[in-house]
């Protein structure tokens, strides 16, 4: 995808939106965005990852828009939400969360809840806190006690400008978030650089300090754990072992050829898992939009 095309995808997007703004911490704005028919029930909230915004979700909000009630936010110090306090942990962000959903909701209405990256850790914190969460799906969640995987050093971007900042933040790209250069196109280059540029929030080692099973060890209702098969942020095949144990209620799965940033390198299969998981169908036309680059079916660790 060029970047013309890739710019008139996210203001495309963007402009299909219904945007809602909650109040978090001493009176801050979170920004929402919507999609999707109203009647669908219930509502299935995404949440990005760390140095991210909605745009994290930008291959998977129009799919899965078809049946379902979208609530996609930039949480607070991300995207076009207000800064977060200095001091601010996943704590914070999760407290956020929380008084968000139940501005927009109530505090007992169901939601059905997927988190990419520390996203996902935020989504544990809430499914765990606030309650009626009826699916929660984590996508590329640090904390699976599995080794991490470098595939080499970052680079600073903050320090340069023009072209030189364009290809450290590439660079980034490949090393931290995707797998094959072949898919960092110009909408995966938008939707990670833009984000990374806004986020006002230092997210840097804090998603993975508790263990995903001793946040979640309260939590009853059934989780599904999707990594890339080379997310470079923890071993995937040995995930299952150390998050489902077994439980029936939890499932773990691993894409094949993808990295950290799963729902958008393997888009296709991750939002047929997500329309599995949460109840829904995709209609043909985004199905086969969805999978233009379309690789072998996603496989259950074992």
């Amino acid at each position: 995808m060029e970047l013309l095309e890739a710019n008139q995808t996210i203001a495309r997007i963007d402009a299909s939106a219904e945007h809602l703004f909650t109040r978090f911490g001493d009176g801050g704005n979170m920004r929402w965005r919507v999609f999707g028919p109203r009647n669908a029930q219930p509502p299935l909230v995404l949440v990005h990852g760390g140095h991210g915004s909605w745009l994290h979700w930008i291959r998977n909000i129009e799919p899965l828009a078809h049946s379902h009630r979208l609530f996609v936010p930039d949480l607070p110090g991300f995207g076009d939400s207000d800064s977060a306090p200095v001091e601010a942990g996943v704590q914070y962000l999760s407290d956020a969360m929380i008084a968000s959903l139940d501005q927009l909701f109530g505090s007992s209405t169901i939601v059905n809840l997927a988190g990419f990256s520390l996203g996902g850790v935020v989504s544990a914190h809430v499914a765990v806190r606030r309650g009626a969460v009826q699916k929660l799906a984590l996508l590329g969640s640090p904390g699976s006690e599995t080794p991490h995987r470098r595939s080499g050093e970052m680079m600073r971007w903050r320090d340069a400008d023009g072209a030189a900042q364009e290809a450290a933040l590439r660079h980034n790209l490949l090393r931290h978030m995707m797998r094959f250069e072949k898919n960092a196109d110009a909408l995966a280059y938008r939707a990670y650089a833009d984000p990374v540029k806004a986020t006002r929030f230092r997210s840097s080692g804090i998603g993975g300090a508790i263990p995903l099973r001793e946040i979640l060890q309260p939590y009853t209702a059934p989780i599904l754990f999707l990594y890339g098969e080379h997310d470079v942020i923890c071993t995937p095949v040995l995930a299952r072992t150390r998050l489902s144990n077994a439980d029936l209620q939890r499932e773990c799965r691993v894409i094949p050829e993808s990295g950290h940033w799963v729902p958008f390198e393997r888009a296709d299969a991750v939002n047929d898992a997500l329309v599995r998981w949460c109840g829904g169908s995709i209609p043909t036309l985004l199905l086969r939009f969805s999978r233009e680059r379309a690789r072998p079916r996603d496989i259950a660790v074992s």
